[in-house]
């Protein structure tokens, strides 16, 4: 793959700060319609399921890669609703970045 850098960063620094802020604002109107849910909040993995939309073959390769933290009592998976939020975010921009340099190459 290839690691060279474009004159398109500044471009999709631009575009990702510009989504944030769109969905910062669509959070905003939505939060009076959404219980509140503290960011500490525990999720097993039926909570992250339906927060995600992941699969359990999904959650189980996030965990394998190190990209989902997680936490284990008693056999039992746990993560923090804070942690889960932030994997997805990450991967969302990557993803981007890596089809902006697809269609550059």
């Amino acid at each position: 793959m290839n690691n060279r850098r474009t004159k398109g960063d500044g471009q999709i620094t631009h575009l990702l700060s510009t989504i944030l802020s769109k969905v910062n604002s669509i959070e905003k109107l939505l939060s009076p319609a959404i219980p509140s849910m503290p960011d500490s909040e525990i999720l097993d993995s039926k909570g992250v399921r339906l927060l995600t939309k992941m699969s359990d073959r999904t959650l189980l390769r996030r965990r394998n890669d190190g990209s989902l933290p997680f936490y284990r009592d008693k056999g039992k998976i746990y993560y923090l609703r804070a942690d889960v939020l932030k994997a997805v975010l990450l991967e969302k921009e990557e993803n981007l970045k890596r089809k902006h340099y697809e269609k550059n190459d």
